[in-house]
């Protein structure tokens, strides 16, 4: 018998290939959002990982100091006086390829080759250099590659290689390609430590000092070591960065999440109808002896065969994606994060796993309920279409209250709790507390257009059809208002980023034009650009990186002339006293994200590290930024010279006099790039510019949110066809009656095409306030925990409108080809079984 069952649902799928195409597609989809997100996150963690561990290998702990670094004469007594010698010196920097892609950046790595034995680093130490190991420690300019580099750059042993370092051209010399088959020196240039130190122009310097100790050995060198050293945690720096993009990953895989809502939605849908469908034959079956658990194993198993070929289809889609994805997460990653994350696609188990539950366990959970409902009703009702639209409306008024609660439970969780993947679940149970009460916003709505249809028989069939056909509607209208709405939630939230980050960059682009180089530039310069006819003040800022147990903090000192005050939008903290303090007081001012990560308010103290001890500071203000997610410390320069003995520059901004004549110099930007040429890569950009890079960047950032948007946007399109097209393929009997009592083929299209438009109406009109909620909570919630920042709500018509002509339009294409069947019938094959 269950042979005979499984061959009559199988010949029942066989006999509508759309609506079984649409299924699979529906799952294929889910499937292919879950697994390319995964699969991206994946691949960027394991590029950030595989990257930071290239340069601080086996490394437990690391000596550092201020912003300029130690002076290697302390490795000198580390090894010497101190006798460790688990300890090796290391120095980076940044350099670019001079040409080809100038967007991409290598990281200068150097080493003491005979200091390296202990670390593992994938380049480092005699073992991996070989014969090579004498070449460069003696070569002037010669450095190593992985061999996986050295295949990506086009180069081998014995070639130069032309690059930018501290903003001179140099062309270096590769004397050896160390086989590195994990490709884990992707994007280093090894050079011994000398080379480097002349190459950056650090001569006498190093940027700390790596080691391997346990905690008593560390113990001892902090309490010999002496002062201008401290011993941070090597992992310390390597978990910041990972944490902060967790985040960012967490909010792509919700997002993907969103699909999967949408695509269960649409199975579920799919799977409901084919149970409606076969109600007469369930009957039938029953009346016969078949038992309820032959028929709940029946259309559970139909829903795995569809559930197994959508998941086959979208693992294999998936990985499509995932190679176009992957490159979006890691630009964000290196644009936001971590400059020197790059990798490739990597296959994970996990990810794999995670698409075939998606893909088979959410179709087999889809249907369990109709499948159960299915199984249960007895025979004689099974044959009955009154009996199912009773059930239907029944259940829409228990799903009512059900839907409320849901609501409630989801709100609680998020007002109820600071943690980002709490709130993600509050967001997911108002979704379900939505689709709840759709089919309830259905019949509120037909209600509501009955009285205006009074008198038109037309028009009063497309309502009462579509409140009389609950069984069929009310799932459908719940799984196209909330695709619909995770279009339109998402679409506002990007808009409404947006547009805060074009206010913050108008208020804080205080500058007419900016210079920066790739070294640091000094007081002189400045002096220069500010002696300028026209130039009515310049703005010193240095930007500088301190290492703590904690992790980095970046801090920000400015230099403005007497009476000026740094131009931000301070969220807390009363303006001219935060202003007094930063000026007089060992205060500071720190950004919002700073804030959140740290959980520090106005008043608080703050310690930084200062040589070999922590010094607190008052926070005096918090203000609103955009251009870090890890935050920033800002004080007055003044401060930041007298605590590093620190006096060069990472930028210039030069305030031009408005009154000056224009006509005497039309063109700044020559006049400054002249006075700054005695600078190595001195580079001078204007104000709008700057916008438009940071625009740039956003726009990059936000690429792979607006990938998501649309694939939520065409698993909606298809829900809504798939599921519409079902409806009115179930109605062919119906449509036959309707001929048979006189209907013509243009009044039967009007009935199907707007019964079809005011399913997608009522879903697009729901999907509206779902939508505001949903990007009210990313805005205000889910942004907010995740990376510390508050913005706008920036709510226009557009994304509303959309939503909606999405939802009708894809109704109206949906109503063509059942539409165009109806007409083309023969009335008495549709009547066959009355």
């Amino acid at each position: 018998m269950n042979r005979l069952l499984g061959r009559i649902g199988r010949s029942d799928l066989r006999r509508h290939p759309v609506q079984t195409g649409l299924a699979v597609v529906g799952v294929a989809i889910a499937v292919a959002v879950v697994v390319a997100v995964d699969l991206a996150n994946h691949s960027a963690r394991e590029a950030m990982r595989v990257s930071l561990a290239s340069v601080t290998g086996a490394a437990t702990h690391q000596v550092v100091s201020g912003p300029d670094g130690l002076d290697e004469r302390v490795y000198t007594r580390l090894r010497t006086e101190l006798g460790f010698h688990a300890a090796a010196p290391v120095i980076e920097g940044g350099a670019r390829l001079a040409e080809a892609d100038t967007r991409r950046s290598l990281t200068l790595l150097g080493l003491d080759a005979f200091a390296e034995g202990p670390f593992q680093r994938p380049l480092g130490g005699t073992a991996g250099l070989g014969e090579a190991f004498n070449e460069l420690l003696l070569g002037e300019r010669a450095i190593a590659l992985g061999s996986g580099e050295a295949e990506r750059l086009g180069v081998t042993a014995g070639d130069a290689l032309a690059v930018q370092v501290a903003g001179r051209r140099v062309s270096l010399e590769i004397v050896s390609v160390v086989d590195d088959p994990q490709d884990q020196a992707r994007g280093l240039i090894l050079a011994d430590i000398a080379t480097a130190q002349t190459l950056l122009d650090r001569h006498g310097r190093i940027d700390r000092i790596d080691l391997v100790a346990d905690e008593a050995a560390v113990a001892r060198l902090k309490a010999e070591l002496g002062s201008g050293a401290r011993i941070v945690p090597a992992a310390a720096s390597a978990q910041s960065v990972l944490e902060m993009s967790r985040a960012f990953q967490i909010n792509l895989t919700a997002l993907s999440l969103l699909a999967v809502v949408v695509g269960a939605f649409l199975v579920f849908n799919t799977l409901s109808f084919l149970a409606v469908r076969r109600r007469a034959t369930i009957g039938v079956l029953r009346a016969m002896g078949v038992q309820r658990g032959e028929i709940l194993r029946q259309v559970l198993g139909d829903a795995l065969l569809i559930g197994s070929v959508g998941t086959v289809i979208g693992l294999a889609l998936g990985f499509g994606l995932a190679h176009a994805l992957v490159g979006l997460v890691l630009q964000t990653v290196n644009d936001v994060y971590f400059s020197r994350a790059a990798g490739d696609l990597e296959l994970s188990t996990l990810s794999l796993v995670a698409g075939i539950v998606v893909g088979v366990g959410g179709a087999v959970i889809a249907a369990l309920a109709p499948a159960r409902e299915a199984a249960a009703t007895p025979p004689r009702a099974a044959l009955s279409r009154s009996d199912l639209e009773q059930r239907a409306h029944s259940l829409a008024r228990q799903a009512t209250p059900a839907g409320i609660i849901v609501l409630v439970i989801g709100s609680a969780l998020i007002a109820g709790s600071s943690g980002l993947v709490v709130a993600f679940a509050g967001l997911f149970a108002i979704i379900l507390g939505a689709a709840l009460l759709a089919p309830r916003f259905m019949l509120w709505l037909t209600a509501l257009l009955r009285p205006l249809v009074r008198g038109r028989p037309l028009a009063g069939l497309v309502v009462e059809g579509a409140a009389a056909s609950l069984s069929r509607t009310g799932v459908a209208v719940a799984a196209l208002s909330v695709a619909v709405a995770a279009v339109i939630g998402v679409s506002i939230m990007i808009e409404s980023f947006r547009t805060s980050v074009i206010d913050w960059l108008q208020g804080s682009l205080a500058a007419d034009y900016y210079v920066t180089a790739p070294v640091a530039m000094d007081d002189g310069t400045a002096d220069t650009v500010a002696g300028l006819s026209g130039v009515a003040f310049v703005s010193r800022s240095r930007f500088e990186t301190v290492q703590t147990a904690d992790g980095p903090i970046e801090i920000w000192a400015l230099g403005l002339p007497n009476q000026r005050e740094p131009e931000l939008d301070l969220l807390a903290g009363e303006p001219a006293a935060a202003y007094a303090a930063l000026a007089e007081d060992d205060a500071v001012l720190i950004s919002e994200p700073f804030a959140a990560r740290r959980d520090l308010e106005v008043g608080d103290t703050l310690a930084l590290p200062v040589a070999d001890d922590a010094s607190p500071f008052e926070v005096a203000g918090i203000y609103r930024d955009y251009g870090s997610p890890t935050g920033v410390v800002l004080m007055r320069r003044p401060l930041y010279r007298a605590l590093f003995d620190d006096e060069g520059l990472s930028g210039i901004g030069v305030h031009v006099d408005p009154s000056a004549n224009a006509a005497a110099s039309p063109d700044w930007q020559p006049v400054i790039e002249r006075a700054t040429a005695d600078v190595p890569g001195a580079r001078v950009t204007d104000n709008a510019a700057v916008f438009e890079q940071s625009l740039a960047i956003f726009d990059r950032t936000f690429a792979i949110t607006e990938v998501l948007r649309w694939l939520a946007g065409l698993v909606a399109f298809v829900g809504v066809v798939s599921a519409l097209m079902a409806l009115h393929l179930d109605r062919q009997r119906e449509f036959a009656v309707m001929r048979a009592i006189g209907f013509e083929r243009r009044g039967l299209g009007f009935v199907v095409g707007g019964q079809s438009g005011l399913l997608g109406l009522a879903a697009g009109l729901w999907a509206i306030p779902l939508g505001l909620a949903l990007a009210g909570l990313l805005v205000f919630v889910i942004n907010r925990r995740a990376f510390g920042w508050t913005m706008g709500f920036e709510l226009s018509a557009l994304p509303l409108v959309e939503g909606v002509l999405l939802a009708v339009g894809a109704s109206l294409l949906a109503a063509l080809h059942p539409a165009w069947r109806a007409a083309r019938q023969g009335i008495a094959r549709g009547l066959k079984g009355e």
